[in-house]
C-alpha cells in the first residue's frame, strides 16, 4: 500500500500500511480511527466526517502530518 495508510474492504476488514509504525503516535491514532469510522459509514459523506470529527477532534492536523510523509 505505496500511497495509503489504510483500508476498510467492503466484509469490514481493516488494513493498514506497515509503515505506520513508524509515523507518531497521533497519525496512527487517526488512521485506525478513520478505518474505524468506515465500519459505520462506508464512504466520506458528512455523517462520516462528523463522527471521525466526534471520535477525533482536530484529526484534520494528523491528517496533513501523514500526507506530508507520503510525499
Amino acid at each position: 500500500m505505496p500511497t495509503r495508510w489504510g483500508s476498510c474492504t467492503t466484509i469490514g476488514k481493516i488494513i493498514l500500511n506497515p509503515e505506520l509504525i513508524k509515523a507518531p503516535k497521533g497519525c496512527i491514532e487517526y488512521v485506525i480511527i478513520h478505518e474505524l469510522c468506515h465500519l459505520i459509514h462506508r464512504n466520506h459523506t458528512q455523517k462520516f466526517i462528523d463522527l471521525q470529527s466526534k471520535e477525533m477532534p482536530g484529526w484534520e492536523k494528523w491528517k496533513m502530518k501523514l500526507e506530508k510523509l507520503l510525499a
